[in-house]
């Protein structure tokens, strides 16, 4: 099958344009509402992290102080 240098795309008529017209925009809004989701999921995935470090840290202090207690007992 050869493929002509001077063929140029077809263009499609009004109806066809028309409905992948709004098949492009029914996949845009799908994208953004699909990106809007996994930008809720990593927010939720950053505030547990930095909940699960903020015990840590907090627990780190309770240690400190308790080292620190006994020692000064």
């Amino acid at each position: 099958m050869e493929f002509a240098m001077n063929s140029q795309p077809r263009i499609p008529d009004p109806e066809t344009a028309k409905r992948l017209l709004v098949n492009l925009r029914r996949s845009r809004l799908a994208i953004e509402a699909a990106t809007l989701e996994l930008e809720d999921i990593t927010m939720q995935l950053e505030n547990d992290s930095r909940q699960r470090r903020l015990v840590r840290l907090r627990q780190a202090i309770k240690d400190a102080e308790a080292a620190s207690f006994s020692v000064n007992v």
